[in-house]
């Protein structure tokens, strides 16, 4: 059993003898994404963005909050980006799950392992970047 007690989507396809039977439901009130549907055909790049992939796993839709988005992001190594936020408007949240990864606050750089956690302030100049030789993955609240 590995010691890190977070779940961290891995992405990948599932057999095509696997029977699927994971839905994510949206209604006016509540989403429920389970961990079964976390695959590679549902994953996003973000802009400015590099050997990076991402679920979205809440946005702004219709009777849901217009500001908050959430994504799981997969960074490899090498990976991250140079300018992940670029509205000066918008706060964010970073949780690390898995791996191990870079960030830059202003002139501040911080090491965040599974159960890392980084408030980044709106209109904080930030980046972040995979040091390690594998995968880091986080919750981007924003």
């Amino acid at each position: 059993m590995s010691s890190n007690p977070y779940y961290a989507p891995h992405g990948g396809l599932p057999p095509q003898t696997s029977i699927l039977t994971d839905r994510a439901v949206v209604t006016e009130a509540y989403t429920v994404i389970p961990k079964g549907v976390f695959r590679d055909i549902v994953t996003s790049l973000l802009p400015f963005w590099t050997h990076t992939r991402s679920w979205i796993i809440a946005r702004p839709i219709a009777g849901f909050s217009s500001t908050f988005t959430q994504y799981v992001v997969e960074v490899s190594p090498g990976g991250g980006s140079d300018k992940p936020e670029l509205d000066l408007r918008v706060e964010s949240v970073l949780f690390i799950v898995d791996g191990s990864i870079e960030l830059h606050i202003e002139d501040e750089q911080h090491t965040l392992d599974p159960g890392g956690f980084a408030y980044i302030p709106a209109g904080a100049v930030w980046r972040v970047n995979n040091q390690s030789d594998s995968p880091a993955r986080f919750h981007w609240i924003r």
